[in-house]
């Protein structure tokens, strides 16, 4: 066939970055994200090493392209780098299952450089093994991927296509988030299996495909155990109620900052909470960096902060910029500051995951000159602490933007104490792009992780309330000035969770398992 090449090194790659896009907001197809891999392992089929690399660097190219593309909000240059660099995992990840299917198929004298594509190939003990092993491969670069470097950049991993399937994500309280992708790797290899088998070989149509009956048994093993993890509180407990106020300013990020501003800046916060709190509230919130300046060092600013909460009365707790006024040079923070009833300040928590270019400038102070090539003329510094706020008797941690996607910060809160969770986020940068929606759609993981509830405060994405299964109880409307009441019920006694308490157990097992494949590999082929 003429076009056969191009189909199989283009189209099919594409098309499988493009399956994938859609699984995820805004278009949140989630079914897509169980079929999307496997045009890309057809197009794997007779690949060399390098050449399967190239076909998933594209589909990688093609996913993160229509994924990030909102960070043109922010930087064009740094869009296009970061999507090149990404799209490096993907490569990785074919590479990866051509060198573990090549050498379980050399292993028994079959083809040593493509998937199975002949009868004598096709056994399911080694479709299985391929599956399993190349899903432990997948799992591993996904949490390098949300490490490294300069702290990395987790979003949308495979699983986070199902964050609404609410009763498949249940297993993140054990494996986290990477569980969810091992399971959707796994169908997705079952299936092209399953689909190979029809299209190439005839005489095997009525054979029974071993390798999809064993990925949907995991499947609905994953589902059965989400029905019976997913509890309701019972009406007569003696849960905690405890009463909130979401205040949403849709501030435009090119207004934020705007000394000529901050006026208004500070007089819709206070409009939008006064009408908030016509009915009593325990606890007001606003976002990430709500008040134009560092609201204990600017007179107007500490006196509209102090005067919301002591007229509300509630607590109040705020984004905004903490200072270290005294420090010899003066340090700025990213922060989050708890206001009490009469006007005192409770505690402030300084951010301690930074996004890099977005909040600090890696290497400034050895190379000068890249503080030019973002958005940001100066650095925030990292604060070293887990705070843990307490309001009416009731513990929280609170994580600022991006810190509600990187897993492990998330739960350091939890062990530390925090009964719920809330998030500050000022998702302005990406005006009124999908950018918002996916943070959400991977923030929505660290409920069923933790078991906590999570309170997502935004300046103008999506401000709800996450329960500890990851439904949504509540959910303001975005991209508009306005406000959100809600009652949170927090149980008396609350569960620590397996991956609270150890973390990324299931990532290191699969870590394992690739390193251990990868030993054999070598081994066997030096023979």
């Amino acid at each position: 066939m003429k076009f056969a090449p191009t189909i199989k090194s283009w189209l099919l790659p594409i098309l499988s970055g493009f399956l994938l896009a859609i699984a995820l907001p805004p278009f949140d197809q989630g079914q897509c994200g169980w079929v999307a891999l496997i045009p890309l392992f057809f197009a794997m089929e007779g690949c060399s090493r390098g050449e399967a690399f190239r076909r998933g660097y594209i589909a990688g190219l093609v996913f993160y392209g229509l994924t990030t593309w909102w960070l043109i909000h922010v930087s064009l240059p740094g869009m296009i780098a970061l999507v090149a660099f990404l799209a490096l995992y993907f490569g990785a990840a074919t590479a990866w299952l051509e060198i573990v299917a090549a050498s379980l198929l050399a292993a028994k004298g079959g083809a040593a450089s493509r998937l199975a594509a002949t009868n004598r190939e096709d056994v399911v003990w080694r479709n299985l093994l391929i599956a399993f092993i190349g899903a432990a491969g997948w799992v591993t670069l996904e949490w390098v991927r949300g490490h490294y470097p300069l702290g990395g950049f987790g979003w949308n991993g495979l699983g986070v296509t199902q964050h609404s399937s609410v009763p498949v994500i249940q297993i993140a309280s054990y494996t986290g988030v990477y569980g969810v992708s091992a399971l959707v790797f796994v169908l997705n290899y079952a299936l092209y299996c399953t689909v190979r088998r029809f299209v190439y070989r005839s005489g095997d149509r009525r054979r029974l495909s071993w390798e999809f009956y064993v990925a949907m048994s995991l499947v609905c093993a994953a589902v059965m155990f989400g029905f019976r993890e997913i509890k309701p509180v019972p009406a007569n407990s003696n849960a905690r109620p405890l009463r909130l106020a979401l205040i949403q300013g849709n501030i435009p990020q090119s207004l934020k900052f705007d000394e000529r501003e901050k006026p208004m800046i500070l007089d819709r916060y206070q409009t939008l909470t006064e009408v908030a709190t016509m009915e009593p509230v325990d606890l007001i919130v606003w976002p990430e960096t709500a008040t134009p300046e560092p609201f204990r060092y600017d007179r107007e600013t500490y006196e509209t902060v102090i005067g919301a909460a002591t007229n509300a009365p509630a607590y109040l707790l705020t984004g905004t910029i903490d200072l270290t006024p005294h420090s010899e040079p003066v340090e700025s923070f990213n922060a989050a500051a708890l206001i009490r009833p009469d006007g005192t300040v409770s505690t402030i928590y300084r951010k301690t995951h930074l996004v890099p270019f977005g909040e600090y400038v890696p290497l400034r102070k050895i190379f000068p000159f890249m503080k030019w090539l973002t958005p940001i003329s100066e650095s925030f510094e990292r604060g070293q602490e887990f705070t843990i706020f307490n309001v009416r008797g009731l513990n929280f941690g609170t994580v600022i933007c991006f810190e509600d996607t990187v897993p492990d910060v998330y739960r350091q809160f939890v062990k530390a104490g925090a009964e719920f969770m809330i998030n500050l986020t000022n998702d302005a940068w990406l005006k009124d792009s999908p950018g918002a929606a996916m943070h959400f759609a991977n923030a929505v993981f660290r409920t069923v992780e933790t078991r906590r509830w999570l309170v997502r405060c935004t300046n103008n994405g999506v401000t709800c309330t996450i329960s500890p299964f990851g439904f949504v109880h509540a959910r303001a409307a975005p991209f508009q000035p306005t406000w959100l009441r809600y009652t949170l019920a927090i149980p008396t006694e609350l569960p620590t969770t397996f991956y609270t308490q150890h973390g990324d157990v299931f990532v290191l097992g699969c870590a394992v398992i690739t390193v251990v494949a990868l030993s054999v590999f070598i081994l066997r082929r030096r023979r």
